[in-house]
């Protein structure tokens, strides 16, 4: 069962193939996405991590459907996003960030179920792992990084990052299950927002859709760099700012799954995010 009351990080140290879970009750106030990443860098700032971060609302609300990543690059932080399904498998693995440092002896490839990881040799194959249907995975075909074979980056951060420390590919099956706190008042406002298809900056099409989104557009299949506090700590997509920057709807989500947030909570969100940039800077 997902335990929304605290934040869950799966830290993964590379070089000595362990990884366990922690939790963080007084790091709610950072929602998910780019502000609980921000805050994990500054956390393991000293480590040089990769980071994977999911919002309060990915796999539950449709158009909430992008992963964060946020890396040091250079001495610059960036916060970079990619669609595709990753964010959901994260979400029912029950994490809400990946932190990954250190530097692996030989090129591996991380197998996470449920937010166990097992490391596996570069030959392994990757669609032999995971679940179908329950998975997610991040691999190369080429130069460039796929997620779900089709969804990836902008620029070549990530690419550098994972050569660097010698990732060829990420895996994630999740499976767990969540019960909103009013399924009557979920379901409803579920239909509700999935039926803004309009309000939406893009055309439907008929490419690849991210996960939680039926509409399929042009435009998915490169993230994003950077762009709105409040949508990048969602992790909703930025074609949906126009549903996901009204604080009302927003609130009106959270509280539907059971969070305990309050409108200063959110109205705060932009402040300490600001605070945790300035702090890594130092």
């Amino acid at each position: 069962m997902i335990d929304i009351s605290v934040k869950k990080v799966l830290s993964i140290d590379l070089e000595k193939q362990e990884a366990d879970v922690k939790s963080f009750i007084d790091l709610n106030k950072y929602f998910g996405g780019t502000g609980l990443g921000l805050k994990f860098l500054e956390i393991y700032k000293d480590k040089n991590p990769l980071i994977f971060s999911v919002g309060p609302l990915n796999g539950f609300f449709p158009y909430t459907s992008k992963t964060s990543i946020v890396l040091e690059k250079d001495s610059a932080v960036e916060d970079i996003y990619i669609g595709g399904s990753l964010s959901s498998r994260m979400k029912f693995a029950g994490i809400d960030s990946m932190v990954l440092f250190g530097v692996s002896k030989e090129e591996t490839i991380l197998d996470i179920q449920n937010s166990v990881v097992n490391f596996k040799n570069k030959d392994t194959e990757p669609q032999s792992l995971g679940l179908p249907g329950k998975r997610s995975g991040i691999y190369f075909e080429g130069d460039k990084l796929l997620c779900d074979q089709y969804f990836t980056t902008p620029e070549y951060y990530l690419e550098t990052i994972f050569k660097e420390k010698n990732i060829k590919g990420i895996t994630i099956t999740g499976t767990e299950i969540f019960s909103p706190k009013n399924f009557d008042d979920y379901k409803k406002l579920y239909l509700e927002i999935l039926d803004r298809k309009l309000d939406l900056r893009v055309d439907p099409a008929d490419y690849p859709s991210c996960s939680g989104c039926p509409v399929g557009c042009g435009k998915s299949k490169v993230g994003e760099i950077g762009g709105n506090v409040l949508l990048n700590s969602l992790v909703a997509c930025q074609f949906a700012d126009k549903i996901y920057t009204d604080i009302g709807i927003v609130f009106s989500c959270l509280n539907t799954l059971g969070y305990e947030y309050t409108h200063e909570d959110i109205e705060n969100l932009p402040g300490l995010i600001e605070e945790t940039i300035r702090n890594i800077s130092k």
